[in-house]
């Protein structure tokens, strides 16, 4: 018994040994095992820090290509133009049609994660006037009262008919009559020989054509946009004996009431208004690039032509009303904004509270001290015509524009339509992107109808829902680098977008400037440049007296 009991305890012990031997294999494997893994999933996370790096590359790689996409066609233009080829003609695509299905909705259609967005497919946004009522179509004026009655027979009446009176038949016609009359001009001599010949009437304005054809002649030529070729045609042949010259000279001189108007017009505009709007366009002027501003409001409208379009130049127009400039020590305040030399600040703070009596006198006090660099010059015009619109009584001022800063003094409102095509020129490479343009832009759009319905109901509510709004979308954080530097714009031009919340008077856009500034670039389409000062003037002054008779007539509400 005692050997079997041995002997089983031994092969006990050697089974428990291989357990053990068994055991520790398996946990050495099971080590191995674990440290392949933690390898495995390092190489993994390896491979997809580069892959991230790698799809982080070729974003950027295909917004540099975006980039340089728009330098070439900007290159591609600029040699056309260089080479005086044609331009690339803009074809716009297709429209696509509308979806006349019952269900429609506000709301986009929900779609799934996984499906691809088209930035096509968003539409685009209709922007309304806001607190502004529109501009209507002129409606048919009533006939004019008949002048004379002609009866007319009826013609094959049967025998026995009643006569049952008559029915009237208006008839509207035109009389264009070439006419000529003569004045007789007494003529006296007098004891010591002098001739003296009477004056002929001043309606005539010194042209020897009457009032009736200088006022067809203005009309046709500034409110109708005829050239002064076809009007020349024109008038030949209804029999008119008249040169090119002095149809030239109908056109561009003898005006000076006319020009007396335009510039009451600005000083009066700009007195009873609380902001104005403002934009210019190219003008040619004897063969030399020029540039027409606007100014105007509701109210009225002024065109002024130069040669530059620096804040100088800007100033200077809303100065021309009036004749002495003031320096007050709102023009040294302007200057330190410039952190302009503070040699030249000492110089000229001897100056403050002197009036000169005009520019040129302002120019040549700056001469004798050595102030003859362009740009300090500038400045320093700059400065004395700021301090002398605010001793004018200008200060009050608020302008409105598209962001030029040309127009960026006083108070500067800018314009949201402007301000979101920052936005909208961002060209996202990815579905991604895209996505975040939609929906910055959609964002942008409703805090643009809170603003609306501030300027409906103005309160300190719906004020500050506009501006936590704002603050929320400028400081939103995309996946586009481009659309992020976008935000950033917005972010600089917070002040000047939200400036309508201090005055709800203010407009939202500048629809206004730019549709008015399309009469003078209609004008500059067709008739081209002007040769002549008393021409470049007449375009200016009928241009601004036409449109503001438009607006006195769309204030009347007689349209």
């Amino acid at each position: 018994m005692n050997f079997l009991s041995s002997s089983t305890n031994v092969e006990l012990t050697h089974s428990g040994k291989k357990i053990l031997e068994y055991l520790a294999q398996l946990q050495q494997q099971n080590a191995l095992l674990q440290e392949s893994l933690a390898l495995t999933q390092k190489e993994n996370a390896l491979q997809q820090e580069l892959i991230s790096k790698l799809q982080e590359q070729h974003v950027q790689q295909q917004e540099l290509i975006t980039q340089l996409q728009g330098k070439v066609g900007a290159l591609e233009a600029e040699i056309r133009r260089l080479k005086k080829l044609p331009p690339k003609p803009d074809i716009k695509p297709n429209s696509k049609p509308t979806d006349d299905s019952d269900d429609s909705s506000d709301d986009p259609p929900a779609t799934d994660q996984n499906d691809e967005a088209d930035p096509d497919s968003v539409p685009k946004r209709k922007v309304s006037k806001p607190d502004e009522r529109t501009r209507k179509q002129r409606k048919q004026p009533p006939k004019p009262p008949p002048e004379k009655s002609i009866p007319v027979p009826a013609i094959d009446v049967p025998s026995g008919s009643t006569w049952n009176g008559t029915t009237p038949y208006h008839v509207q016609d035109l009389l264009l009559k070439a006419t000529c009359v003569e004045y007789r001009l007494e003529q006296w001599i007098t004891p010591d020989g002098k001739t003296i010949t009477a004056k002929p009437p001043a309606s005539l304005h010194g042209h020897h054509y009457g009032p009736t054809l200088q006022a067809y002649v203005l009309h046709q030529h500034f409110g109708c946009a005829v050239t002064q070729p076809q009007l020349l045609e024109w008038l030949w042949d209804i029999g008119l004996s008249i040169s090119a010259g002095e149809l030239s000279n109908l056109i561009t001189k003898g005006h000076g009431q006319f020009h007396g108007e335009k510039d009451e017009l600005l000083a009066t505009g700009i007195r009873c208004s609380s902001y104005i709007q403002t934009d210019d366009t190219g003008a040619r002027h004897q063969g030399r690039n020029g540039y027409c501003n606007i100014i105007c409001n509701e109210s009225f409208a002024w065109y002024g032509t130069t040669n530059s379009k620096s804040r100088e130049n800007f100033l200077s127009l809303l100065h021309r009303p009036f004749r002495t400039y003031a320096l007050t020590e709102n023009a040294l305040d302007y200057l330190s904004t410039l952190k302009y030399p503070q040699k030249w600040l000492r110089v000229l703070q001897q100056y403050v509270g002197v009036t000169f009596l005009s520019h040129d006198a302002w120019k040549a006090c700056m001469k004798d001290h050595g102030l003859t660099g362009k740009k300090r010059l500038q400045q320093a015009s700059e400065a004395l015509i700021y301090a002398s619109l605010i001793a004018h009584g200008l200060g009050h001022l608020t302008t409105f524009s598209d962001g030029a800063q040309q127009f960026n003094v006083f108070k500067h409102a800018q314009c949201w339509v402007h301000a979101e095509r920052l936005l909208a020129k961002v060209h996202p490479v990815n579905d991604q992107q895209a996505l975040a343009q939609k929906w910055c832009r959609t964002w942008l759009w409703e805090i643009y109808d809170d603003l609306k319905a501030f300027k409906t109901e103005p309160s300190e509510e719906n004020a500050l829902k506009v501006r936590f709004g704002f603050s929320a979308l400028i400081q939103t954080r995309t996946v586009c680098s481009d659309l992020q530097e976008a935000l950033s714009s917005l972010a600089v031009i917070e002040k000047e977008l939200l400036l309508v919340l201090e005055d709800p008077r203010l407009p939202l856009h500048n629809n206004l400037s730019e549709s008015l500034i399309r009469e003078y670039v209609k004008r500059r389409k067709i008739s081209g440049s002007t040769r002549s000062e008393a021409g470049r003037q007449s375009r200016d002054t009928f241009a601004s007296l036409k449109k503001r008779v438009a607006c006195m007539v769309f204030l009347s509400g007689t349209i």
